[in-house]
């Protein structure tokens, strides 16, 4: 390849080119008799009788690290892909392929957009979901659209509804690590050791879908009702609360902070029990059977993820809330809620950070 990535403008390749150049030699073809880049469209082969597909689609936000460092479009290749393959691992799916469309401005340089496919690549491959098409648009700002298929038995088929009281309420991955570390960055003033320096810069850098995780939960059949984090843990609670029409009720001696998110939510004067039940760590949420919670717990150590057990399926009207010492309060929904005062895509980090830190945990104790 000829182009000079440091000078060179996607408006020097043109169409032709950026996908000749940029991004077939990253996405080369694939088995599994999947027809991908080259037709007018991919073509997935029929899935074996019983299975069914799962198809969701969801745009890269602009990565909260290129808010609080240097922006590096890798981060965007790399969110696009874990977006949507976290909503299949909510439902218990196996990826498939992936479509990707971006829009991106003329004189955006070549090597910002080979850092997105770059990010893209280690992602898909990582995660062994091929990119197999989409679309390249030029437009006034640069924007990924990534669409997911994938494939689960549809007696294993995980979903929102089915929660019933006296399951316990499960988050299956590390809570709090994300706004740990974008606290530690805004604030500043926790000096770290290098080893727990590398373990919130990862949640950062490269979080993860609970793909794993979600399929092996899917084919135990143990759980009842199951949804991504992607908004918010306690969003989350409160969708499952709603759509069940039950009530949830978090116990607070069960939100134990890991000692770093303690440490760094202790020094930004925020409660850390805040951090955990936020966004950004990309857990799944899922009830359970009192029963199975023991075998839920066994599975995930298996994989070395968190299963953090915290609280129980009420009967009720789809509310939420926090118990701690004999008394009960609603907990404050502290998702990223679309089009409202909480939107991080509409109003940004600065405003969601002060409603971090200044809303209460609850409310209305008695």
């Amino acid at each position: 390849m000829t182009t000079d990535f440091k000078t060179q403008s996607l408006r020097d390749l043109g169409e032709r080119r950026i996908l000749r150049e940029l991004i077939v030699p990253r996405f080369p073809a694939v088995k599994d008799h999947i027809i991908d880049i080259g037709d007018d469209c991919a073509v997935i082969p029929t899935l074996p009788p019983g299975h069914a597909f799962v198809i969701t689609t969801d745009p890269c936000p602009v990565p909260v690290v290129c808010l609080i460092e240097t922006p590096d479009f890798y981060h965007y290749g790399w969110m696009t892909v874990l977006i949507n393959l976290s909503d299949l691992a909510a439902m218990g799916a196996s990826p498939l392929a992936l479509l990707v469309s971006t829009v991106m401005p003329e004189d955006m340089t070549v090597a910002e957009y080979s850092r997105f496919l770059d990010g893209l690549s280690d992602a898909s491959h990582k995660w062994s979901c091929p990119v197999v098409g989409g679309n390249i648009k030029d437009g006034s700002s640069f924007t990924a659209t990534g669409t997911a298929l994938g494939s689960v038995k549809t007696e294993y088929l995980m979903r929102r509804v089915g929660s019933s009281p006296s399951d316990r309420v499960c988050i299956i991955g590390e809570m709090g690590f994300f706004w740990a570390a974008v606290l530690n960055r805004v604030v500043g003033n926790v000096q770290l050791q290098p080893s727990d320096q590398e373990v919130i810069d990862r949640t950062l850098y490269q979080p993860v879908p609970r793909i794993k995780e979600g399929i092996t939960l899917a084919a135990s059949q143990v759980v009842t009702a199951c949804m991504d984090s992607s908004d918010g843990v306690s969003g989350c609670l409160y969708e499952l609360a709603q759509v069940n029409q039950v009530d949830i009720e978090v116990e607070a001696e069960s939100l134990n902070p890991d000692p770093l998110v303690s440490q760094i939510a202790e020094a930004a004067q925020v409660d850390s029990r805040k951090l955990m039940l936020s966004w950004g760590d990309w857990e799944l949420v899922c009830t359970v059977p009192p029963d199975c919670l023991d075998r839920v717990r066994s599975m995930m150590k298996s994989f070395g993820t968190t299963c953090t057990d915290i609280g129980e399926v009420r009967p009720g009207t789809g509310k939420v809330w926090l118990t701690q010492k004999g008394q009960k309060g609603l907990l404050t929904n502290l998702a990223s809620e679309r089009f409202s005062g909480t939107s991080f895509f509409t109003h940004g980090l600065d405003s969601y950070l002060n409603f971090l830190r200044n809303e209460p945990l609850a409310t209305g104790f008695s």
